[in-house]
């Protein structure tokens, strides 16, 4: 039997540029660390720090949170390889992400936490494969942010904008996958954009979460080819040597327009 194992960041990758994926996949790429993972990590952090406190029965103060993600800051912004950002006013925008998030969601939508940074691992069964003479068992892996005592999972994001609402609740991956590991139905995005707020509600029925699964097992037949390269899509924002890991390598595309094509 051959064991797959998917997370949806990557399935997200995937479904964006097949290759990126590949190479992503067998290490021949990375991501280059930024100020914008600098910035999300920092909150991200600050908000586990109040969820553990939570869990323990505390009360979480705001000074508290500030100093997790200061401490954050200081240890992990020699990590950054590139800087979209100075550091004065990152610090500014975590800081004002963080306020917001202990102003605005921690007293009204979270009186109780139920769970914190819960990993899951659960199988999408086993199948044979066209083509393929070994049976595959195939795994979603994850880990959700916070899950709340209502059974509402949140995941925080800190992008310099906020999000079209529409578009996340139409086709966003994470809380397709999110809600069918955990047996859930409602994934709220929590959008941080410089201290202002936006809470994207999104719903996932029976439907959506069987059609998630039949998308995770088409991609199987591309995971198990022998191909060395696998397709590479062009459209979109991503396509280009400020995002893609393969285009920063000098590869694809990178190998022939550059780091400065237009």
């Amino acid at each position: 039997m051959i064991e797959l194992n998917l997370r949806q960041s990557w399935i997200s990758t995937f479904l964006r540029c097949p290759e990126q994926a590949r190479q992503e996949r067998h290490g021949l790429v990375r991501q280059q660390e930024s100020s914008d993972m600098l910035r999300g990590n920092a909150v991200h952090y600050a908000i586990e720090e109040a969820g553990a406190a939570k869990l323990s029965g505390q009360e979480v103060e705001l000074d508290m949170m500030l100093d997790a993600a200061e401490r954050y800051i200081a240890a992990h912004a020699h990590e950054v390889e590139v800087w979209r950002t100075e550091i004065e006013p990152l610090v500014e925008v975590v800081r004002a992400n963080v306020e917001t998030w202990h102003t605005e969601l921690n007293p009204s939508r979270f009186p109780r936490v139920d769970g914190i940074e819960r990993m899951f691992v659960k199988s999408m069964g086993v199948r044979h494969v066209e083509g393929f003479e070994f049976p595959v068992k195939l795994n979603l892996v994850g880990t959700a942010d916070w899950i709340d005592e209502s059974g509402v999972i949140w995941d925080w994001k800190n992008p310099s904008r906020h999000y079209e609402a529409w578009e996340k609740q139409r086709w966003d991956i994470q809380s397709h996958a999110y809600t069918w590991a955990h047996g859930l139905d409602q994934f709220n995005l929590a959008v941080f954009a410089k201290g202002k707020l936006q809470v994207i509600e999104i719903e996932r029925t029976e439907q959506h979460k069987q059609a998630f699964v039949e998308m995770c097992w088409s991609i199987v037949p591309t995971m198990l080819s022998n191909s060395p390269t696998w397709p590479m899509r062009w459209e979109g924002w991503h396509c280009s040597p400020k995002w893609c890991p393969v285009w920063q390598a000098g590869r694809c595309r990178g190998e022939h327009l550059g780091q400065d094509p237009w």
